[in-house]
């Protein structure tokens, strides 16, 4: 009896798991002046209720939802994910707020309010851009992609403020889009070590990757140069696989990127300057989310004084001209949106995202239509 009773129960649990559906995690990623509780609860509880309406708005938009979600293969999970990293800078605000204080009593209270409103936005997002920062950051947000991808789960990551900086860092060093054999052959490197990296058959790999494994570094320019000790360059090539498979998105995890309130072109204008290495590496990143079906998105409210759009929106056939590259048509689009008012006045727009939940979700899905089909307008059979 007690046999028969636990094939009925192993047959139930195959025909739940038959039944069982992955998931789609949204991690929010927090911007600059969330260090102390009274913030931190801020962003957790906005994002906590804004998350339930923006999942009721992708699902009830048909495009979006049939393609997000994959024909229903995916759903997204009831509950956001977060990557705080506010408390990472307690202690350097603590010490500002300090100096700051110094003023109280012989500065004008709207020039002391000014002073300390600016120094704690400013200080986390240029601390947040400082690589040797950021590394612990992407490092905590890999944990959580990798988690996902042994669940057989998929991520979009949603950066607010200062937090797409984050997910331009990620965007940037964590894309699987460098083949070894051809990084041998435009840096640096010996003929020996050219022939070595075609002898043998490596996955794609990442900037972070070829960094930690001691491969590359920048040089004062802004450069990528190859180790110039053949012996470790050599030993490390042939461990490359294994640094790929624990510093780099694994391949169809990342579904997409919704950046907001973001003030990237402002922090890291410098990335278009075509001298500059890693001008080359975006490139290649965006090669990669269209063939890979990964849609980027930067959505601000028109009113917000810190929401900068990053570029101007571009199709298909006219990123092929600026890369000069084939292009698969996989899917993939970037997309900016920051022509829709905020709800709030313009001095309040920058904190009224998940405050104003319905109308920014229903901007979110807006973009993710429109940056579609104005990225593959070109193609009859893309829309």
């Amino acid at each position: 009896m007690k046999k028969i009773a636990a094939l009925v129960l192993l047959f139930l649990m195959c025909c739940s798991c038959a039944f069982c559906q992955n998931e789609i995690n949204f991690i929010y990623i927090n911007g600059s002046n969330t260090n102390d509780e009274k913030n931190k609860q801020w962003f957790f509880n906005g994002v906590a209720k804004f998350h339930t309406v923006l999942t009721k708005k992708i699902n009830s938009d048909e495009f979006m939802s049939k393609k997000l979600l994959e024909d229903s293969r995916y759903s997204i999970a009831s509950e956001p994910s977060y990557l705080f990293w506010g408390d990472l800078t307690k202690c350097q605000i603590e010490r500002l707020n300090e100096d700051i204080n110094i003023l109280k009593r012989t500065s004008p209270r709207l020039a002391q309010f000014t002073r300390r409103f600016i120094s704690m936005c400013f200080h986390d997002a240029i601390w947040i851009s400082k690589f040797q920062n950021m590394l612990p950051v992407l490092d905590m947000l890999q944990e959580q992609v990798l988690a996902s991808a042994k669940n057989g789960d998929k991520v979009v990551l949603m950066g607010y403020s200062a937090g797409t900086f984050v997910t331009y860092q990620y965007f940037l060093t964590r894309l699987p889009v460098i083949k070894i054999e051809k990084m041998t052959a435009s840096l640096d490197v010996s003929g020996q070590k050219e022939e070595f990296a075609q002898a043998h058959k490596y996955k794609n790999t990442c900037l972070d990757a070829l960094f930690r494994a001691d491969i590359l570094t920048y040089n004062l320019t802004g450069g990528l140069v190859a180790n110039p000790d053949d012996k470790t360059l050599e030993e490390k090539l042939s461990q490359i696989d294994s640094y790929t498979g624990l510093y780099c998105a694994p391949e169809g995890v990342i579904k997409g990127v919704i950046n907001y309130a973001t003030p990237v072109a402002l922090f890291y204008s410098d990335m278009t300057d075509p001298k500059y290495k890693v001008d080359q590496i975006s490139t290649l990143s965006y090669k990669y989310l269209i063939e890979n079906d990964i849609f980027f998105m930067n959505v601000n409210y028109a009113d917000d004084p810190l929401g900068i759009p990053v570029s101007r929106n571009l199709t298909l056939e006219q990123t092929r001209g600026i890369i000069k590259s084939q292009i698969k048509e996989g899917g993939g689009f970037y997309y900016d949106k920051s022509d829709v008012a905020s709800p709030r006045p313009f001095f309040a727009a920058h904190t009224s995202y998940w405050a104003t939940a319905k109308k920014f979700s229903d901007t979110i899905v807006k973009a993710y239509n429109e940056g579609y089909r104005y990225f593959y307008q070109d193609s009859a059979d893309s829309l």
